[in-house]
């Protein structure tokens, strides 16, 4: 029986589903290249999607969905972090009026699409896109096991977010103290030294 084109598409939740679950793996294991996958990945994307949906994709089109997905990701993202609980996790939908959407949909066309078509898989892509996109968590990627951090952390740690190394978030307070008893230490020798 000869397989319709067209039968099997990106609308389907289950294709983006395996789509993203593949694209975590490979990023676990293998990392990025540049804002995407490495060729060797997509490869296995592909093969992946083939397997479980018979669905074929090349790394154009597969490349072409994942910026779509980041970019309705990163729409998404900026308004969960609305003040006003706009977003219903429950529905994954946002609670906006007319008159609320239209400057959000003004400053980011993918806005538009969230409002017909709410993010699949939400979880998926946070493990996916966090660490890629802009927003000054670069420690908190896909193979994080950390809470995602929430909007009142992102206000107050931003300022001395570079300088945190990825599993040490102590306070910056640390390194003070230990300066300070750094110098105690010295001035007590000088003293033993001047007896």
């Amino acid at each position: 029986m000869a397989h319709k084109k067209g039968r099997i598409s990106w609308k389907q939740e289950s294709v983006d589903k395996t789509f993203l679950e593949a694209c975590i793996v490979e990023v676990t294991l293998h990392g990025r290249e540049g804002s995407s996958l490495k060729q060797s990945s997509w490869k296995n994307v592909a093969e992946k999607l083939k397997t479980e949906h018979n669905f074929i994709a090349d790394q154009k089109q597969m490349k072409n969905r994942y910026d779509y997905l980041k970019s309705k990701f990163a729409a998404w993202s900026k308004l969960k972090n609305k003040t006003g609980n706009v977003y219903n996790p429950v529905t994954n939908t946002f609670n906006l009026s007319e008159e609320e959407w239209q400057p959000e949909i003004k400053s980011n066309k993918y806005v538009e699409a969230l409002r017909s078509a709410p993010l699949s898989f939400p979880e998926l892509c946070v493990q996916l896109f966090e660490g890629s996109t802009s927003n000054g968590f670069d420690s908190w990627g896909p193979s994080s096991t950390l809470p995602h951090p929430s909007e009142e952390v992102f206000d107050h740690n931003l300022n001395g977010i570079e300088d945190i190394e990825c599993g040490q978030m102590e306070p910056p307070t640390q390194g003070a103290t230990e300066e300070a008893s750094g110098r105690s230490k010295k001035r007590r020798n000088e003293k033993i030294r001047q007896q």
